[in-house]
């Protein structure tokens, strides 16, 4: 393990994103039977309206989040890990993104107290969580929103069923993509055993305690398939 990223996760986004950019708009809503939309909706929800404030958008792809908030007076800064998804989004030219930045989640680029919120959607579960929450206590502001959501091992009444989906039904569909030489194949492959291993869901909180955020709690949407964490930086840290 490196401080941080572990190398064998680091390649794994890399690969499941470089060759998946191209197809991401349309993959995110296949591969989340259109509850991408959904997830998405409650993060916007959570920011509000933010009268010219700035926000960072840690793993940004190609700018879903951005054109699914519009014109709501926030400001994005966008990064991601992948060149080619930092390039697509950048071909958008959304009004509402400052800037477009590659990097990684762990080591972020920026100063201390730079943004009045930071966003995040599939990046948790890549990650050293502890060091994750460490660099978002340190680029946000007193006062500064906190939402996450990514994919985790769903647990409850549904369980069963969607860890059959999970551990199951990717693989097969990432068998058939191999089979027709499909890039989006590497994607479906890896996500089963990265989802099967991540405990993210359960350690954020704590993390983000640590590193002055109050929690409103980390939320299971979607009967569990995805959880989300919303928290706000305690002020004075």
């Amino acid at each position: 393990m490196t401080k941080g990223i572990s190398r064998d996760l680091h390649g794994k986004a890399l690969d499941i994103f470089r060759g998946l950019a191209r197809s991401y708009d349309r993959v995110v809503d296949y591969a989340t039977l259109y509850q991408d939309r959904y997830w998405k909706n409650w993060v916007a929800g959570n920011l509000g309206i933010g009268h010219r404030s700035l926000a960072l958008d840690i793993g940004c792809g190609t700018l879903l989040l951005e054109e699914r908030i519009g014109e709501r007076g926030w400001t994005f800064v966008g990064l991601d890990l992948t060149e080619e998804m930092v390039k697509l989004g950048g071909a958008k030219e959304l009004q509402n993104v400052d800037a477009l930045v590659t990097a990684d989640a762990e080591r972020l680029p920026f100063s201390e107290g730079a943004f009045d919120a930071v966003v995040s959607c599939y990046v948790p579960k890549y990650v050293d969580v502890t060091r994750l929450a460490a660099e978002l206590g340190r680029v946000c502001k007193p006062g500064a929103t906190a939402v996450l959501y990514d994919f985790a091992l769903p647990r409850g009444r549904f369980s069963p069923f969607l860890r059959l989906y999970i551990l199951g039904g990717l693989r097969v569909i990432g068998y058939i993509l191999r089979i027709g030489r499909r890039v989006e194949a590497t994607t479906f492959t890896n996500l089963p055993e990265i989802i099967n291993h991540t405990d993210w869901d359960r350690r954020i909180s704590g993390a983000m305690d640590a590193n002055g955020f109050d929690a409103a709690g980390v939320r299971s949407m979607t009967c569990g398939v995805v959880y989300g964490y919303f928290g706000r930086k305690r002020p004075g840290t």
